[in-house]
């Protein structure tokens, strides 16, 4: 659209068309949407009140068949010859005419049940209308009863209503499968003796399930012959709660039956509303006077909920027809309309198009030559025109000022090469000296950190060699004096084997420590021995150091071992690293949780290669902005920190030739993974001489630009 209306905004020729043809475009498209509007509002205002008036009279029918069941018990309660068996107790010919009457009006039951029977009634639907049968008032209306009720008044009689619901398109979800309740035709007659005193009650019903006597006859009356266009159906439909228990709507509409002839199996019976009639009528109470979908197609349909005789809502009924006929009806219309309107409009479009062409003709070759200037060719020429008006002088200037501009931008595009060959010339020698000056400052920023670094490690040095000094020799003594006293104790020692061991092992743990970090201070002198270990073993031993740590902060650990292979590393170097990890771990939680650890063999390119550790926690996670330091020696966020946990096991483990690797979200937890190789391969730090060799290069890269450019001058 935004394409078509450039189109139009910067052509004249268009301009001209559409001031010319907007006019007469509106005035076809208000006659068209007046046209559609009347129609179909008009339309709609007529269904509406059609199946309004078939609602109504369908209402009425059903009303009228009603007052119909009870006045036949009026006419028999009062009849001489039932009577006379009633007052003669003559059982046996009493319930004869009460058969014939059964039979004769298509009952499904008819009983007489005694005054003093009437308290020991054991059915709902009937205890609840005693009080007013006791005051002789008869009754007549829908009433549902269950298969049980149905069952106490006649044996099997329950089974007759059952329907299977069908899975129907828009219907509310529901887990029913079978309605097992009845919807009845029900009247109840009280009938009195000569003094007015009750002597019994009539009580008959029609089931109205599975049945079409009841719908195809107010369908008959309601949409007879000539009432709907050619292809309409007219349907009346009873519904109990939901379901449709009585209709002549059609099963499948895409292979219609006259709905005269359709069988009791090809009705959609089963089938269920959908769930926004049920939701007006059923719910809200209110009658529903529109367009629904029923079954498989859409009907204009009018729904009027069913009230039982406490006035409780059952179910519905339903008389409608079907949309499509109309909806034919109404297109047709619009296409007859619309087909009137676009001759006309293509009438005068080709007679406005005819006279503007000569107009326009001068003024689209103008245009052409002014489109290829704009492209960038500024050759072509509009020439001489075959007319004489205003047009004609503005293509001749136009000509003229084409020649003055190819000549211009001849020129200036000659002086712009020359001063591009300039520009580059004196500028060649500078972006070189600016490329050599940035290897030095970034070479330099490096050295400076390196080098800050290096006195720290130097200063860490010292005082370590001197706590190391101080820490070794009790350590000695510790460890002589306990080897004296197993020596002295000696077979009482065995209750406290385990114990000497745990000190002795610390103590040793404790020099170990000791070692490490003048390892760390002093990392290209490092020098150990190694031994092939499983990491299931060293994780198993290093959290016997922490579990005290972990207990007083009530911190579990979630052990996951998959890793077989065996790796050469440091023992206690490496239970040094699990030991920081996991202290770390446990300080992000902040109170109860737990760590996982979690080993599997290292696989690259289908071969193992080691073995790698995962240690996991559910913290509080590290920023982005900390996750690039936390590996560098003094970065800390504790605030009783040291900041060189991280960096002396990232120390430890990259001079086993491994790595350690961190992922973490913020508020999520963090995962360190450290890998470790099957067969260890040890490294020192040089970092220092390959910054120095750096600073040769960028210093050698900086004089051979010099030189060039020396050359370049001269």
């Amino acid at each position: 659209m935004k394409k078509v209306w450039r189109i139009i905004n910067g052509s004249l020729r268009h301009k001209l068309l559409l001031l010319t043809l907007l006019p007469l475009a509106l005035t076809a498209a208000g006659f068209a949407l007046m046209a559609g509007y009347w129609t179909s509002s008009y339309t709609d205002r007529q269904l509406y009140m059609k199946v309004s008036a078939d609602l109504s009279v369908a209402n009425g029918t059903l009303n009228i068949m009603q007052q119909a069941h009870k006045n036949t018990l009026i006419q028999l309660a009062n009849s001489y010859e039932f009577r006379t068996n009633l007052l003669l107790g003559n059982q046996r010919a009493l319930q004869v005419q009460l058969l014939e009457v059964k039979l004769s009006r298509s009952l499904d039951f008819l009983r007489f049940i005694p005054a003093e029977d009437l308290d020991q009634i054991d059915e709902p639907s009937f205890t609840s209308l005693l009080g007013k049968l006791k005051q002789q008032e008869s009754l007549d209306g829908i009433a549902v009863l269950s298969s049980s009720e149905l069952d106490k008044i006649s044996y099997g009689l329950g089974d007759k209503g059952k329907i299977v619901l069908i899975d129907t398109p828009r219907a509310e979800p529901t887990d029913r499968e079978i309605e097992k309740r009845s919807m009845v035709l029900r009247a109840l007659v009280p009938v009195t003796d000569d003094f007015n005193e009750l002597i019994g009650v009539l009580d008959s019903g029609e089931i109205l399930n599975n049945t079409t006597k009841a719908v195809d006859t107010i369908r008959d009356l309601v949409y007879g012959i000539g009432t709907l266009p050619e292809g309409g159906i007219g349907t009346v439909t009873l519904f109990l709660d939901d379901v449709r228990i009585s209709t002549n709507v059609p099963q499948n509409i895409e292979h219609p039956i006259s709905t005269h002839e359709l069988s009791l199996k090809n009705r959609a019976i089963g089938t269920r509303v959908s769930a926004e009639v049920r939701k007006e009528v059923l719910l809200k109470g209110d009658n529903w006077i529109n367009r629904a979908f029923v079954v498989n197609d859409w009907y204009i349909s009018a729904y009027k909920p069913l009230l039982d005789f406490n006035n409780k809502k059952i179910g519905m009924i339903y008389a409608g027809f079907t949309e499509a006929p109309f909806t034919k009806i109404y297109y047709k219309t619009l296409l007859e309309s619309g087909t009137f309107i676009a001759l006309i409009m293509l009438v005068a479009t080709v007679v406005v198009i005819n006279h503007s062409r000569s107009l326009l003709n001068p003024l689209g070759k103008i245009h052409s030559v002014v489109r290829s200037v704009r492209e960038g060719d500024l050759h072509p020429r509009i020439g001489k025109l075959n007319a004489s008006d205003e047009l004609v002088d503005l293509a001749e200037q136009f000509d003229v000022m084409l020649d003055l501009l190819e000549q211009r931008e001849l020129e200036i595009t000659q002086a712009n090469d020359q001063l591009e060959m300039t520009v580059d010339k004196r500028t060649k020698s500078l972006r070189l000296r600016t490329e050599a000056l940035k290897d030095h400052i970034r070479l330099l920023k490096n050295t400076r950190k390196q080098l800050l670094d290096k006195e720290k490690l130097a200063v860490l040095g010292e005082l370590t060699a001197g706590i190391a000094h101080e820490i070794n020799n009790p350590a000695a003594v510790i460890l002589g004096n306990i080897d004296l006293l197993v020596a002295e104790l000696g077979d009482h020692a065995a209750p406290v084997k385990e114990e000497v061991d745990m000190v002795i092992q610390q103590v040793y743990r404790i020099r170990s420590l000791i070692n490490n970090l003048l390892q760390y201070s002093r990392p290209g002198h490092y020098v150990d021995n190694y031994e092939h270990c499983s990491v299931n073993t060293i994780i198993d031993d290093t959290l016997l150091l922490v579990s005290h740590a972990l207990e007083k902060q009530h911190v579990n650990v979630i052990k996951n071992y998959k890793a077989d292979c065996f790796v050469e590393v440091n023992y206690q170097q490496v239970q040094q690293v699990i030991v920081n990890l996991i202290l770390n771990a446990s300080h992000a939680i902040e109170g109860q949780g737990s760590i996982q650890l979690t080993t599997e063999d290292w696989i690259c390119n289908g071969q193992i290669k080691g073995a790698i550790i995962h240690t996991t926690d559910q913290g509080k996670g590290i920023s982005k902005e900390n996750l690039k330091q936390i590996f560098d020696p003094f970065f800390t966020t504790k605030e009783s920190g040291t900041g060189l946990g991280l960096s002396v096991s990232y120390g430890i483990i990259r001079r086993h030739g491994g790595d350690i690797k961190v992922s973490s979200e913020e508020n999520k937890g963090t995962t360190f993974s450290v890998y470790l190789l099957e067969n260890a391969v040890v490294s020192g730090d040089g970092s220092l001489e390959k910054i120095i060799d750096g600073l040769a290069e960028a210093d050698r890269t900086n004089r051979r630009s010099s030189v060039k450019n020396k050359e370049g001058i001269s």
